[in-house]
């Protein structure tokens, strides 16, 4: 079972993505699906929708980058009460809405690849090397290709 729980800071996310929960969790099950980690049976992720303003505060909390991000992930990999912690999603609104638009993406079919990269993370993928970043981009590739395929 995969519990995935959604807290929205930003109200202008239930407008503009009135349908996220359904992209969102397609997502989550196609990349845990795809990228065949051993995760456990009884998973559970965060989902924060937030602003470009709060995403800015993490990603400067966190990262030590002064700037707004399209995603961020906190692996935690924690196992509590049977249920295994995989971790937590941020998602900005603003960012998703002007990078789809810069690289003529629909916005949902966005949300999914931002959905699938962090999701990669949460997973322990990451893009550091150029090898890593084939890796994760491949899965990405491939995470879409299954939704877009339900």
């Amino acid at each position: 079972m995969v519990n995935i729980s959604y807290n929205i800071d930003y109200d202008k996310w239930t407008k503009e993505y009135p349908l996220y929960k359904k992209y969102i969790s397609q997502t989550v099950l196609a990349s845990l699906n795809l990228a065949k980690k051993k995760t456990g049976e009884n998973l559970a992720i965060g989902f924060l929708l937030t602003s470009n303003k709060n995403i800015k505060k993490l990603n400067q909390k966190y990262r030590k980058k002064n700037k707004p991000t399209n995603v961020l992930s906190f692996p935690m990999m924690n196992i509590y009460e049977g249920t295994n912690f995989l971790g937590d999603i941020a998602l900005a609104l603003e960012t998703l809405i002007i990078e789809s638009e810069k690289v003529k993406v629909p916005k949902y079919d966005y949300l999914c690849k931002m959905t699938a990269h962090g999701m990669l993370h949460l997973l322990g993928y990451d893009h550091e090397t150029d090898k890593q970043f084939r890796q994760m981009s491949r899965l990405e590739s491939q995470i879409f290709l299954k939704i877009k395929n339900q």
